[in-house]
């Protein structure tokens, strides 16, 4: 029974950089601060979820990510449900949620083929304090000028669908097999309609919530983990005799059957 704090996989990228601030994915495992053991190594079995922090300088591809029965069949991951929390945002900034109604996987070929899929794209705007959920099957990018929290399932599956001009391999036609045409699929309240998630966000893989302290939070992990990520704040989370500093950005990682204090003015997010 024990709390690490986590020191991010990182990751660079053409648009920008991911950080995997709680990981145990083959592709990149976070590493507790305190004795720098891979936490992968340290669990000794994998967390089903992933915590990044975002940054993109430019426009990420247009991408989709599969459900667990394709991505089990076909990648040997699992698929990946996600959610995104809006840290920071230029003042026009912009993302990709959904595509136009009425297309299938014929009519989406055809619009790939023709070059014409900017066209039907759903684009909406984002500011810092924005939850959007993301279910697996759905089109998405994220645009330039944005800093988010991700809470995915542990998965390193992407379709690339478009990439601006950019040379890099595109996954055309398992895209076009994944995507949710349909929009609305039942995962909740925050769906392919474009909605803002709620303060809790509960789906069949995670669940996340906006947390804020003023002064002090105490808690209990009962038979899960649970992880905290700071949104803004500064502060310090204490079990036994562990006292760990918190600062923007960082994420903590609490065993199941913990005690917790959470001691400070912060707003974290809780997965």
């Amino acid at each position: 029974m024990s709390i690490f704090k986590m020191k991010p996989y990182y990751s660079e990228k053409i648009w920008g950089y991911e950080k995997w601030n709680l990981s145990t994915h083959k592709a990149g495992s976070s590493i507790i601060e305190e004795n720098g053991e891979l936490l992968s190594d340290y669990l000794k079995s994998d967390l089903p979820i992933l915590i990044k922090i975002i940054k993109s300088e430019q426009s990420l591809s247009v991408q989709v990510h599969p459900e667990d029965k394709f991505a089990n069949k076909y990648e040997n991951d699992n698929g990946k449900t996600e959610c995104w929390y809006i840290l920071d945002a230029k003042e026009d900034a912009e993302l990709v949620c959904g595509i136009k109604p009425g297309l299938d996987k014929e009519k989406m070929e055809r619009v790939i083929k023709n070059n014409k899929i900017e066209d039907y794209l759903e684009f909406i705007s984002v500011k810092p304090g924005d939850m959007i959920y993301i279910p697996a099957g759905t089109v998405h990018a994220i645009g330039p000028g944005i800093k988010l929290i991700e809470v995915q399932q542990s998965s390193d599956v992407t379709y690339r669908l478009y990439d601006w001009g950019r040379k890099r391999e595109l996954h055309i036609e398992k895209s076009v097999q994944v995507i949710n045409y349909e929009g609305d699929n039942g995962y909740g309240p925050c769906v392919q309609s474009h909605r803002r998630c709620p303060e809790v966000l509960e789906t069949p893989y995670f669940k996340v919530q906006k947390v804020k302290v003023d002064g002090l939070l105490q808690g209990k992990t009962q038979d899960k983990f649970c992880s905290f990520t700071v949104i803004r704040g500064n502060g310090y989370v204490v079990s036994y005799d562990k006292r760990i500093e918190l600062n923007p950005e960082e994420t903590v990682y609490i065993e199941p059957n913990t005690k917790y204090e959470i001691i400070g003015e912060m707003e974290l997010i809780k997965a």
